[in-house]
């Protein structure tokens, strides 16, 4: 009888435990499935908090580049910023007069300091490489043009610029440039964009010589 009560109890302890452990496997598992997300938001990119950003702008295009920025140029005077990259220099952003809005010259100080601190925290952020000048072809043609196809009448070829830096965890966009010329651009930086190539190999075949 004892025996019998005996293992009537280790059969209640054993049911208990359990399902004591049941919900604390489900506990561990709903905690993994919640932590799954947040370890693959946190994955490293290259473009740090602009990597949605970056590849957003350029929308897949094989003519595009994202260039890291080694220097930023500050005009203190003029203020304006130019950004330098491995293939030259990106020119000169409008003058930054937002300070000049102010109502009394305590306000347009202030405001005029707080410009040229995001300068230097931009600067830093470049010379860190946090900062990207992103280049992409784009034309200007009538529908039904084949896309960036050089020969067709009427297009106009020329290319859009963003600068992007991404600081203290957030994407900024600093600068847009629209509709820069390519013959502005450097020589690496056309060939960089494919379109030295494109230029080297012309879509008509050469003329060949009459037959003898």
């Amino acid at each position: 009888m004892v025996r019998v009560v005996l293992f009537a109890v280790v059969c209640v302890l054993s049911i208990s435990a359990g399902a004591e452990c049941a919900p604390s496997r489900k506990r561990n598992t709903s905690a993994q499935e919640r932590s799954a997300p947040q370890q693959a938001a946190q994955e490293p990119d290259e473009f740090r908090s602009c990597d949605v950003a970056v590849r957003e702008f350029v929308q897949g295009r094989k003519e595009a580049a994202a260039l890291p920025v080694t220097e930023v140029k500050v005009d203190g005077l003029r203020m304006t910023l130019n950004f330098v990259h491995p293939y030259g220099e990106s020119g000169d952003t409008p003058p930054n007069l937002a300070f000049t809005r102010g109502e009394s010259i305590e306000e347009r100080r202030k405001a005029l300091n707080e410009a040229k601190q995001r300068a230097r925290l931009l600067a830093e952020a470049a010379r860190t490489g946090n900062v990207w000048y992103v280049i992409t072809v784009r034309k200007e043609s009538g529908p039904g043009e084949e896309r960036y196809n050089p020969t067709s009448q009427g297009q106009q070829i020329s290319a859009n610029a963003v600068v992007m830096a991404s600081i203290e965890g957030r994407c900024i966009t600093v600068s847009q440039y629209e509709a820069v010329p390519l013959n502005s651009l450097s020589a690496d930086l056309q060939q960089a964009l494919g379109q030295r190539e494109r230029e080297a190999s012309p879509t008509e075949p050469p003329p060949q010589a009459p037959r003898s």
